[in-house]
């Protein structure tokens, strides 16, 4: 009988000994998990602040944009009424029309392209406030997820910080990249009061 209890208390602690092994061993990977996701929590935030300051440099930057736009297309306007063109050839021929339809040509082109950097701005900033409270409330489940779930977080919240981070310090916009409307598209666009 004492051989009994004696197997008995062998098995006993060695269960005890695995029970604690397997649950102090998933504690600190989840400790782990769970720091990785503030540490990704911490960079969302840094990224979320940066994004929202270019935010608000693009919008300044295309709220310029516009007023010059706006100034120089009014100033066509009265050239047009003054002169009575008929055509644009004869808009090219009076330098101070023709030089201001050249001007908007560029402003309209880099105001689409801030407008479209606010879009993209903003796009991320939602995107990172989604993540940021998935991974919240994953840290509050952190015990019952499984690795590959956290994983798969993070991984998203590398993908999505990667495509922000790197205009996160400086508005980018690549001259390159730019298409500019025609001189005859910008004066259409005028005459028809788009502009």
């Amino acid at each position: 009988m004492q051989r009994y209890f004696g197997r008995m208390t062998i098995i006993g602690y060695t269960l005890v000994t695995l029970f604690l092994v397997f649950y102090l061993t998933n504690t600190a990977r989840a400790e782990s998990k769970a720091d990785e996701l503030r540490r990704k929590i911490a960079d969302i935030g840094l990224l979320k602040e940066q994004l929202a300051d270019r935010i608000q440099q693009a919008e300044s930057v295309l709220t310029e944009l516009l007023a010059q736009q706006r100034n120089l297309a009014a100033e066509v306007r009265l050239l047009h009424k003054s002169y009575a063109f008929k055509s644009y050839e004869q808009v090219t021929e009076f330098d101070r029309a023709h030089h201001n339809i050249e001007l908007l040509r560029s402003l309209t082109a880099y105001s689409d392209a801030f407008a479209k950097k606010i879009q993209f701005y903003q796009s991320g900033y939602d995107k990172l406030s989604y993540l940021r409270q998935l991974a919240e409330d994953d840290i509050k489940m952190i015990n019952t997820l499984n690795d590959f779930e956290i994983d798969a977080l993070t991984t998203q919240i590398s993908l999505v910080i990667n495509t922000y981070l790197r205009e996160a310090h400086v508005i980018q916009i690549d001259p390159e990249q730019i298409e500019l409307d025609s001189s005859e598209a910008i004066w259409n666009k005028i005459v028809q009061g788009k502009l």
